[in-house]
């Protein structure tokens, strides 16, 4: 019985670490300006992008209304990236892994993704301040120039913005390759 009850102990010891650690790592490992080499999970494109956050805007509620959008009591950002490719040959079909829902916002000690955001549902306002033409960023993906990519991002009411991510990535430079999360410290966090 000693011997489970110690076992015990050190797997809530080793969860309590893990938790905190995990805690950590979602609080942002970059700061925003920041370029993170990343692969792309699942992914057409199996070559390596750059991916920089540059900048996380807080939007009104009488903009997301000429957007055409509805927060649903939520609180709207915009977060503009700008995305080249470091290695290999960008597939077209790879654009999607750059949709808005690609995107989070952590507030609120949650880290949640952006809504889904079909081409429809951007009208011409919302493309103007938060540009997101598939076409125009594959070809500059794929001729090795720089996309602009802009999301809608979405958090409670109230809260405070403690950072920004790319859910689909696999850093190829911060240990093992698989399914992470890329971070970007918002600058008053």
């Amino acid at each position: 019985m000693q011997g489970t009850a110690g076992r015990l102990t050190t797997a809530g010891v080793l969860a309590i670490a893990a938790a905190i650690t995990l805690t950590g790592c979602a609080q942002g490992g970059h700061d925003i300006g920041d370029s993170v080499t990343t692969k792309l999970n699942g992914s057409a494109f199996h070559g390596q992008l750059d991916i920089r956050a540059t900048k996380v805007e807080r939007v009104t509620a009488r903009a997301m209304d000429q957007f055409g959008l509805d927060p649903k009591g939520d609180d709207a950002y915009l977060a503009h990236f700008t995305v080249r490719t470091e290695r290999g040959t960008f597939d077209r079909d790879a654009v999607g892994d750059l949709a808005n829902d690609a995107w989070g916002l952590r507030a609120a000690d949650r880290l949640q993704a952006g809504p889904e955001l079909d081409a429809a549902d951007r009208n011409a306002v919302l493309r103007d301040a938060c540009p997101f033409d598939r076409a125009a960023i594959a070809k500059a993906l794929t001729s090795d120039g720089t996309a602009d990519v802009c999301a809608v991002l979405l958090a409670p009411e109230g809260s405070t913005v403690e950072a920004v991510s790319y859910l689909r990535a696999a850093p190829v430079d911060e240990g093992a390759e698989g399914d992470a999360t890329i971070t970007w410290r918002a600058p008053d966090a």
